[in-house]
């Protein structure tokens, strides 16, 4: 195409000329015929040699998949943020229910700890109600025998007084006596 273009100007340019000089001796032929030779080993090197055309061809199959690749990863981040604004659409009723079940859970956990305290409360009582009753034996036990004990000493002390040398030589034969019987 190019090269169509450059042929039909040193074409013109090549009949301007030779209206004014014969063709050996015009400069303006011989820059025309130069400048089609010239483009015709440049379109030759680049067509041919180089392959200016396959090096277009990958460059442009180069772009169009990085085009699609863009696409794709475009189309792939509308996904993503569709997903994510429908998630956020629906974070505050998520929010609310979020709320809500800790509400619940910590009024069920009130609960459980309330009844937990009671019968801890409870059980205190009941263990000091034992530790009650078992201070009131053992204070009984000890002012039986206390009561016992002065008892004894009280009777001992009035024996020894009203007690006479007789009376314990009396004794003393008697319980001889007694322990007389318990031998047969």
């Amino acid at each position: 195409m190019i090269t169509n273009q450059f042929i039909a100007l040193a074409l013109m340019l090549f009949d301007q000329a030779e209206e004014q000089k014969s063709f050996w001796a015009n400069p303006t032929y011989w820059r025309v015929i130069n400048l089609i030779i010239f483009v015709a080993a440049l379109v030759f090197l680049l067509r041919n040699k180089i392959r200016i055309g396959e090096v277009f061809d990958k460059r442009a199959d180069s772009i169009r998949k990085q085009l699609e690749e863009a696409r794709s990863q475009k189309d792939e981040a509308e996904r993503r943020l569709a997903e994510v604004e429908s998630r956020l659409s629906r974070l505050d009723e998520e929010l609310a229910n979020i709320k809500a079940a800790a509400e619940q859970e910590g009024q069920r956990e009130v609960e459980r700890i309330m009844k937990a305290a009671d019968a801890d409360a409870e059980k205190i009582g009941q263990t000091a109600q034992r530790e009650i009753e078992g201070a009131m034996k053992a204070a009984k036990s000890d002012l039986r025998a206390f009561v016992a004990e002065q008892s004894v000493q009280l009777a001992e002390s009035m024996i020894r007084s009203d007690l006479r040398p007789d009376d314990s030589n009396r004794l003393v034969a008697r319980y001889i006596d007694d322990l007389g019987e318990v031998k047969r």
